[in-house]
């Protein structure tokens, strides 16, 4: 089985707050699929899930609050 990915029923959009990344990940997974850093995040500090992020290029704010999703988080960069 070449280039196809299955994802999980119950995959959760999480965001590697290191290197700003989103994917489908499952709801116990905690380390960074791309940079191996642990401390996943489910959804943002206010509370909105980052499901719409996926599917999103450039640069994002959270839809509820506006914080900056994208790239490298500030005490990383």
């Amino acid at each position: 089985m070449t280039g196809t990915h299955r994802q999980p029923e119950d995959a959760v959009t999480k965001r590697c707050p290191v290197c700003g990344r989103f994917r489908a990940y499952e709801a116990e997974d905690d380390f960074c699929l791309v940079c191996g850093h642990a401390g996943l995040e489910a959804e943002c500090a206010c509370g909105r899930g980052f499901g719409y992020a996926l599917t999103e290029g450039g640069d994002l704010h959270c839809p509820r609050c506006g914080r900056v999703l994208r790239g490298r988080h500030p005490d990383f960069a």
